[in-house]
């Protein structure tokens, strides 16, 4: 029989059950810690992450670029790169815990995990980890074992804190089909704004999910947003009534990525518009 690498067929685990499917992921926790590195060299030292770093060759190949980029183990690991939006979002959390203290979260996109960690330490009741691509919610689970988050049977072995994780694309669904009856409190989105149609589908679920009420009886959330100022980011603030929390201002090694506002990294609030009484802007301005 031919050999499929496991990142060849990893979105098709959620298919396959039993030993096969912990095999796959075995093999795919390997290949991750193969090619990453554990780093505290970010904006939030408490969390130790597996990253691509410059210290990996990953951090270097580039499509077109190298004739043995076909054979990496990832075509696009952008889960292994602690992006500014995320850094930001995370460490808000760290220094506000009570914005998820006893609550439900969800951690939309989340990559490495890194907000929904940063949620647990902060006291954060449950968290669901959701991410399209199986890989990023493999290394998370990487990254919680790091941490001391060790987790099975859905729940943090020490502190009895809940984890779930969904690969399905939950956008636009209020409340998500996943959550059953125990709707998430506090949406976490970091640095999804990167197309404009992400954008829009996120400024209209963003607001949802502030509102609630529809279905009936669905309550709302916090919808806590980091970005770094991307250009369908701005575009889509104003729709999505976002307000500024706080600023950060991240060392340029924290940085992945140059571009108008490059250091100056904002955590958002979404607002329901029949909360918003004076048609203020979002305020989007950068720091010097």
């Amino acid at each position: 029989t031919n050999f499929q690498h496991p990142f060849a067929i990893t979105n098709k685990l959620v298919q396959l059950n039993g030993h096969l499917c912990r095999q796959l992921c075995s093999q795919t926790l390997g290949l991750i810690a193969a090619h990453t590195v554990v780093c505290r060299e970010h904006f939030t030292p408490e969390l130790a992450l597996r990253l691509i770093t410059p210290e990996c060759s990953l951090f270097y190949a580039r499509p077109g670029e190298s004739s043995s980029f076909s054979e990496l183990p990832f075509s696009d690991p952008f889960w292994g790169f602690y992006w500014p939006g995320g850094q930001a979002l995370a460490r808000h959390l760290l220094d506000n815990p009570g914005r998820v203290r006893g609550r439900r979260v969800i951690d939309v996109g989340c990559g490495c995990g890194a907000a929904g960690i940063a949620a647990l330490m902060a006291g954060a009741a449950s968290v669901i980890f959701n991410d399209i691509d199986q890989v990023a919610l493999e290394a998370t689970r990487l990254n919680l074992s790091i941490n001391q988050l060790d987790h099975a049977d859905g729940a943090i072995a020490a502190t009895g804190q809940r984890v779930q994780f969904v690969s399905d694309d939950l956008i636009g669904q209020w409340p998500p089909l996943c959550t059953a009856n125990e709707q998430p409190q506090v949406m976490l989105i970091g640095d999804l704004f990167y197309s404009e149609e992400a954008a829009a589908r996120l400024a209209d679920w963003a607001l949802k999910a502030a509102a609630g009420g529809r279905p009936r009886g669905s309550a709302a959330a916090e919808v806590l947003v980091g970005d770094p100022g991307r250009y369908y980011f701005r575009l889509a603030a104003e729709r999505a009534n976002l307000r500024l929390l706080a600023r950060y201002c991240l060392p340029s090694e924290f940085m992945y990525e140059a571009g108008p506002g490059t250091g100056a990294v904002g955590v958002y609030a979404t607002m329901p518009k029949a909360a918003d009484t004076n048609g203020a802007r979002p305020e989007l301005g950068t720091i010097d």
